[in-house]
């Protein structure tokens, strides 16, 4: 069963030529079979705004610029015009060197892409007569007037340098930046350098002999799914890396809290240490107060004593001294008596 539905869609014609859209409204119908079951599916009405939306808006290049970059030893400018161009030349001219150069701009990671062994391969080398040069820099310039890429600027220009020991520079405007910060720029015009906006020798050929599987992959990258499984892929890469950051951080955390553990062990009894330390100050000021108290009580007793002792040792010094006085007194009295005594007996000599 097939039935026709009267909702319209927009189908999109595109003028590659003059890049305009146009819509035109059609009808579309379609049925879907499930056992028994018969579902029709109508086409839903899509407006200009909501396709326009989601067009890309257009951009090109307008010169692109090499410098010591494989047979390019000297300075080199190739422009770019509107409409469609063509490089010529005999064989080994470079011709194929032009569109390495493009995708080492891009930011091609694969030295083998690009028909080198390694980067240092891709700089000039002088041959027998010339002076090799020093890196190899290549630039591309796009149009930035329909604001394809997010900078505030009509051109945009990107730049690479690679030097002799392989480490690679990238600008944006003559600005340093990363790889990933020159991708992500890119990206916004839908420009992939693993992608397919740049068919190279023998990419025609590897895709006849491609497996289905293969030529699926290819077609998902061509419409984006690719984008999103490697997005995916990546996000699957950081959620392995941090689950093993969180075994990691457990095993560490186990450690720690054997560590806390014993810490919390020291702890109480470092404790329970200050706690009997401080008991037994707190007891000896006690006890070395009561042993003063009682030192105090002893020294105003004997003090109390030595004063009573003081005053009988002072009532019998005064006695003394009284009694030494009655002595001296008694001792010039027997003086005076002797000497009276001897006048006497000298007198009564005298007479007889």
């Amino acid at each position: 069963m097939i039935s026709l539905s009267s909702s319209v869609t927009w189908t999109i014609e595109h003028n590659k030529r003059n890049a305009t859209f146009k819509c035109i409204p059609t009808f579309k119908y379609s049925s879907v079979e499930k056992g028994d079951e018969r579902v029709i599916m109508e086409a839903v009405p899509i407006s200009r705004a909501s396709v326009e939306k989601k067009l890309v808006k257009p951009t090109k290049i307008t010169k692109l610029v090499l410098d010591g970059f494989k047979s390019f030893g000297k300075y080199t400018e190739l422009l770019f015009g509107d409409d469609f161009n063509v490089i010529i030349g005999p064989n080994g001219s470079g011709k194929s060197n032009v569109l390495d150069a493009l995708c080492f701009v891009l930011g091609k990671s694969s030295s083998k892409q690009l028909r080198a062994e390694k980067s240092a391969n891709l700089i000039y080398n002088g041959g027998k007569t010339k002076q090799p040069a020093k890196a190899a820099e290549v630039s591309l310039v796009f149009d930035n007037s329909n604001n394809v890429f997010p900078i505030a600027e009509s051109e945009v220009k990107i730049s690479r340098q690679v030097r002799m020991d392989g480490a690679s520079k990238y600008k944006i405007n003559n600005r340093a930046v990363t790889r990933q910060e020159l991708l992500e720029l890119l990206s916004a015009a839908k420009i992939n350098p693993d992608g397919y906006n740049i068919i190279l020798q023998g990419d025609i050929i590897r895709l006849v002999e491609m497996n289905p599987v293969e030529r699926r992959q290819i077609i998902e990258e061509i419409a984006g799914i690719g984008m999103y499984e490697e997005k995916k892929q990546q996000a699957l890469n950081e959620l392995q890396k941090v689950g093993e950051k969180l075994n990691e951080a457990e095993i560490i955390l186990k450690e720690r809290e054997g560590y806390l553990k014993d810490l919390k062990k020291d702890r109480d009894q470092a404790l329970k240490y200050k706690e009997l330390s401080d008991t037994i100050k707190k007891n000896k000021a006690s006890h070395l107060k009561h042993q003063i108290t009682r030192k105090d009580e002893e020294l105003k007793g004997l003090e109390g004593r030595s004063e009573k002792q003081q005053q009988k040792l002072d009532k019998l010094n005064a006695e003394i001294k009284v009694v030494r006085g009655d002595i001296a007194a008694r001792k010039e009295n027997i003086a005076e008596l002797n000497k009276e005594i001897e006048r006497q007996g000298e007198v009564e000599q005298m007479k007889i």
